[in-house]
């Protein structure tokens, strides 16, 4: 029976440009797919990109997870682009940066405990594009997790724009959380 991070990574597997040199593969959690190009990482940080969405907490628990097992740093990014998310006409914080280093916290304290949270960083980054801002990124970290998208997936949108700029395009290995 297909999982839906199986389907995830068929559809990822179907955006990958032809020929692309990356492996495609649910975790064994099955709660989320790993995409995995031939580039070596580069350094020892995992970036968890937190938005202010439902999401936050999966993409920072699994961040933390894969973080441990490496022995590596955990780094809690937003990208901020000015503008906060619109939502039934309303516009949420972020829209200035100090509501999107609140929103790094809060998602911080609500995942990981007291001691935890002073080891991880937090970066703020400021781009229009997320998608741009993290692929950048990508450069500087040895795993970059993202969600699968911020709005609900169907069989026709297994996923949302910025990982659909980001799929075959980071220069570390990429982690999609359902």
């Amino acid at each position: 029976m297909d999982t839906p991070a199986d389907h995830l990574a068929t559809a990822i597997r179907e955006r990958l440009p032809e020929g692309a040199q990356w492996r495609v593969r649910p975790t064994g959690d099955l709660h989320a797919v790993d995409v995995i190009g031939s580039a070596g990482a580069a350094g020892p940080v995992v970036a968890a990109a937190v938005t202010d969405d439902a999401h936050a907490t999966d993409v920072l628990a699994h961040a933390w997870n894969r973080a441990s097992e490496l022995g590596a740093t955990l780094r809690a990014v937003h990208v901020w682009t000015g503008l906060g998310t619109a939502r039934c006409g309303f516009r949420s914080h972020p829209d200035r940066p100090p509501g999107a280093d609140l929103l790094l916290s809060e998602a911080l304290y609500e995942v990981l405990a007291a001691d935890e949270v002073d080891a991880a960083e937090r970066e703020i980054l400021h781009d229009p594009d997320p998608a741009r801002a993290l692929r950048t990124l990508s450069t500087q970290v040895g795993l970059l997790v993202v969600a699968a998208a911020s709005e609900p997936m169907t069989p026709d949108r297994p996923f949302g724009e910025t990982v659909g700029d980001l799929i075959g395009r980071t220069a570390c290995p990429l982690t999609v959380v359902l």
